[in-house]
């Protein structure tokens, strides 16, 4: 019995490794997302816009430096200022004299409401300086925190990468496995030799399993040496997550592959899944941001689920233990269940 499970398991291995496509979509595809979204949002939680000023009183400057909102460039020309708007050397220029302000700023959607926020907070501070308003209320804004690991937006999207490449991994492979081999004929050559179907099962998901934590091992590697993250995961949450939702995400490649009775069809049907996996499930950035006529969209998806159980991992999402354990509960059972009616029906077909 165990001979058998290794032998299926090492066979299927090689063949895991040989198939360069698949290696590719299964381990470093997800890290190419990393890559691109990495650079994009690595840097972002620091960016400010820098703001020309030319006017006649520092208390404006000094003002909107301690807003802390923007980097202040000071000029003593209003031509020079002009010019460097016009050249996109700074996005936004002010002028103000007295009461008198006027604003410039580039031919782009993106500043209409950073310029609104500048429009307001100039009014603020000039009606300030010119009337001394005595002070009559103090307000204190502090944020509550959930957790108590503050990430930063890099941070939260490489987490969801981890959940997409676990989504991809335990579909794909079902598709692979009852999809192309059932199509050459493989699995009625391995059920003839008398192989039981729970060992097949049993070793292509120890090795998917296994091809998890190497994706999961190369995305963590790369965060920490190309962009510098620090975050610490809590590795008995983390590893028994990883476990179950590999297993859990076969039952979408099993739900494909009944609907979808051709292969090519199933894995078409799987790569567009896929897509709207990594727009609309909360991956990239938090459902909050979405419409509210799409957001519904997430809670149907599986793979927001998983990233909120890689995210509480790393102490990074708020979620209550029974919460994250009665998830990874349904992830297991969904998996088991979908890969024992893929071991009654698939391979008996065959």
């Amino acid at each position: 019995m165990n001979r058998q499970f290794f032998v299926f398991m090492k066979a299927y291995s090689l063949e895991s490794v040989r198939n360069s496509v698949g290696l590719f979509f299964t381990v470093f595809f997800p890290v190419v997302f990393l890559l691109i979204f990495g650079f994009v949002f690595s840097g972002e939680s620091s960016y400010r816009r820098t703001i020309g000023i030319y006017t006649d009183d520092a208390k404006i400057i000094s003002a909107l430096e301690e807003l802390g909102s923007w980097d202040v460039k000071i000029y003593h020309d209003d031509k020079d200022l002009l010019s460097d708007v016009q050249e996109s050397k700074i996005p936004i220029g002010v002028t103000t004299f007295g009461t008198s302000v006027s604003l410039y700023y580039q031919n782009n959607p993106s500043l209409i409401g950073e310029v609104k926020i500048l429009e307001l907070s100039l009014k603020g501070i000039i009606e300030k300086t010119i009337n001394s308003p005595r002070k009559y209320i103090d307000i204190d804004s502090k944020q509550i925190q959930q957790t108590t690991t503050e990430i930063s937006d890099f941070d939260y999207m490489m987490m969801g990468v981890i959940a997409l490449s676990l989504f991809s991994n335990g579909m794909f492979s079902i598709i692979t496995v009852f999809g192309n081999y059932r199509k050459k004929g493989t699995l009625r050559r391995l059920t003839l030799t008398g192989v039981e179907p729970i060992k097949i099962i049993s070793s292509v998901s120890f090795v998917r399993l296994i091809l998890s934590f190497l994706s999961l091992v190369v995305v963590l590697m790369l965060c920490s040496v190309i962009f510098k993250s620090n975050i610490q995961f809590n590795w008995f949450l983390l590893v028994p997550t990883v476990v179950f939702v590999t297993i859990g995400m076969m039952a979408i490649g099993v739900l494909l592959l009944s609907v979808f009775k051709n292969t090519n069809a199933a894995s078409n049907a799987a790569s567009i899944l896929n897509t709207v996996m990594v727009f609309f499930s909360g991956v990239y950035f938090p459902i909050n941001f979405m419409p509210s006529y799409i957001r519904w969209i997430a809670y149907i998806l599986p793979v927001k689920y998983a990233a909120d159980l890689v995210r509480y991992s790393a102490n990074a999402q708020a979620m209550s233990t029974i919460y994250f354990v009665t998830t990874n509960i349904i992830f297991l059972v969904c998996g088991v269940v979908a890969l024992w009616f893929s071991a009654k029906i698939f391979m008996k077909a065959d």
